[in-house]
């Protein structure tokens, strides 16, 4: 995958074009991010068929750097609470890392977001970094 095929891979995403998006994974692929793991393609349309019903995200790119076997991007991904989510619902779901975010309400969050491509070049693995920058010295 190059950066071009990212962007079609961000731009599937941000339309929650899931048809387009599986076809950049494996089919045993992972994500891990918030504490919890999604495997495969089914567990990967479930976790999002409850968390879009929840919350909007749109990823807005700021990087991409390739590497040996996969690459890394840098992304802010802003969430806008669409229906009221509680705590107790995502660790009862099995997210117990998330955060609900209110309803009417954007946050952005700026993400590392490391994958591992298979020899086939399609995602095999996905793991999301929070970076939280250092507070303004007084």
């Amino acid at each position: 995958m190059n950066e071009a095929d990212y962007h079609r891979y961000i731009d599937a995403f941000n339309a929650r074009d899931y048809d387009t998006l599986e076809t950049f994974f494996a089919e045993d692929f992972a994500l891990e991010n918030a504490g919890f793991r999604v495997q495969g393609k089914p567990a990967f349309r479930a976790f999002y068929a409850f968390f879009h019903e929840y919350c909007q995200e749109q990823v807005i790119f700021k990087g991409f750097f390739p590497g040996k076997d996969g690459f890394v991007s840098n992304v802010v991904i802003r969430f806008t609470g669409q229906k009221a989510l509680s705590q107790e619902v995502l660790d009862a779901k099995g997210y117990p890392g998330m955060t609900p975010v209110p309803v009417g309400v954007s946050v952005d969050v700026e993400f590392y977001i490391h994958y591992i491509l298979n020899a086939d070049g399609l995602i095999q693995y996905i793991k999301g970094a929070v970076w939280v920058p250092e507070a303004p010295s007084a």
